[in-house]
């Protein structure tokens, strides 16, 4: 695997890491489509965690120690429409 290739998957596989937020998985160039799709998806499901996790009382080691510490689903979401991807509705209970 080149390291191109490897920053890539990385990408697709962490996004948080890679990007500030999930409007600029959009604006990459290097990614196609369907690896936007796959990097948002992966976005929305950890936010997804993050946020029931917080609101069971189980709050991630640096969470909340910044202000701007929130989470970014509903820009994920936006984001995905942007692609034309509809959000992946999580099952109730």
């Amino acid at each position: 695997m080149t390291q191109e290739s490897k920053v890539k998957t990385d990408k697709i596989e962490q996004p948080e890491s890679h990007f500030q937020s999930p409007t600029d998985v959009v604006k990459d160039r290097k990614l196609s489509r369907e690896e936007k799709k796959t990097a948002l998806n992966t976005w929305e499901q950890d936010e997804h965690q993050l946020l029931t996790a917080s609101n069971e009382g189980m709050p991630a080691s640096e969470e909340g120690l910044d202000k701007e510490d929130h989470n970014k689903l509903g820009e994920v979401i936006r984001a995905k429409d942007k692609i034309g991807q509809p959000p992946k509705h999580k099952p109730s209970h």
